[in-house]
């Protein structure tokens, strides 16, 4: 087998990257068509492919956005809370006035008996049972980055298996001739 046919670093490198631009291209996308604001989430997203040495193989990808990035995918923020799965609007389980006058009322009460302590309790969103959204102010989850992650995940993993197949078989290939059989007996 000649070493014409064998993937190089570069070669692999170059996969790597560009299987990260497509990824980042995509998560983009989905941004500009879902979502209405200033674009800035999209803008400022960015990825990384981390090497040890400029002739060296690819060993981590990153990607890079704005903190809010996670708040839009998991659709929480702005008084939205997860509770058990379910997007809510959540309140302070105690005020500004309640913390400084050292006040306590039934909820904090409640989470003081579940065992949290004071500074958890300060920090706390309390989501009343009962409480209807109103119309066209909810908000919702957008999976703007894993879904791409997810679904061409098995593009990087070929690259991967080919690349680190082929070092194995130019390794095995440049001990053939050390090899030696001996025989015992």
């Amino acid at each position: 087998m000649s070493d014409e046919k064998l993937m190089t670093v570069q070669e692999f490198n170059l996969q790597v990257t560009k299987w990260a631009m497509k990824v980042r291209a995509e998560a983009r996308a989905t941004l500009g068509q879902n979502t209405h604001a200033s674009g800035r989430l999209a803008t400022m997203l960015s990825q990384f492919v981390d090497k040890m040495g400029a002739d060296e193989p690819a060993y981590k990808i990153k990607f890079s956005f704005e903190r809010y990035g996670v708040y839009r995918a998991y659709g929480v923020g702005r008084g939205y809370v997860m509770v058990n799965g379910i997007l809510t609007r959540g309140f302070r389980a105690r005020s500004d006035r309640e913390i400084r006058n050292r006040q306590w009322n039934i909820y904090t009460t409640d989470l003081t008996n579940k065992g949290y302590t004071v500074s958890q309790i300060n920090r706390a969103k309390y989501t009343p049972q009962g409480v209807v959204l109103g119309k066209g102010k909810e908000r919702t989850p957008l999976d703007w980055i894993d879904q791409h992650i997810n679904s061409s995940i098995a593009v990087l993993a070929d690259y991967v298996q080919k690349y680190y197949g082929d070092v194995a078989l130019q390794q095995m290939l440049d001990n053939f001739g050390k090899m030696r059989i001996v025989k015992k007996g």
